[in-house]
């Protein structure tokens, strides 16, 4: 997913002409990991779940160079996340996948969920294979 993350990074430099200043990976799902070089090439610093950055190699792809780890009631540690300003990042538990995360923007009603969320018109749930059904 080289070319098509680096094409992402192209739109954004021509259409939003704003830096990239850090990428937060909701999960280790080709997906979401599959782009990790192309984020690195770009000099963007790379953050995901601890337990994301652990299970990317057993599924051939690379790590976020930067593990967030999380309290018990599932925020992120701020020492794990320096410099996120207003991003707010949540670890629910297992769902999606067990590493799944979501990210939130402090004082809006922006919300990122990945693929851990579904719309309430969704057809079906979509890919369960890595999914935790019980919780």
């Amino acid at each position: 997913l080289y070319d098509q993350t680096a094409q992402i990074l192209n739109w954004i430099k021509q259409e939003i002409n704003l830096p990239v200043a850090l990428a937060v990976v909701t999960h280790a799902h080709q997906d979401k990991m599959g782009g990790m070089d192309a984020l690195h090439a770009a000099g963007i610093a790379t953050y995901a779940n601890a337990l994301s950055n652990q299970l990317a190699p057993q599924e051939g792809m690379v790590a976020a160079q930067h593990s967030l780890t999380f309290a018990a009631n599932g925020w992120v540690e701020p020492a794990t996340a320096p410099n996120f300003g207003p991003l707010k990042v949540f670890y629910p538990g297992p769902g999606h996948t067990s590493d799944n995360i979501t990210v939130g923007i402090d004082g809006t009603d922006i919300a990122f969920g990945g693929c851990l969320i579904k719309d309430s018109k969704a057809k079906s749930l979509g890919n369960l294979g890595d999914a935790d059904t019980e919780h």
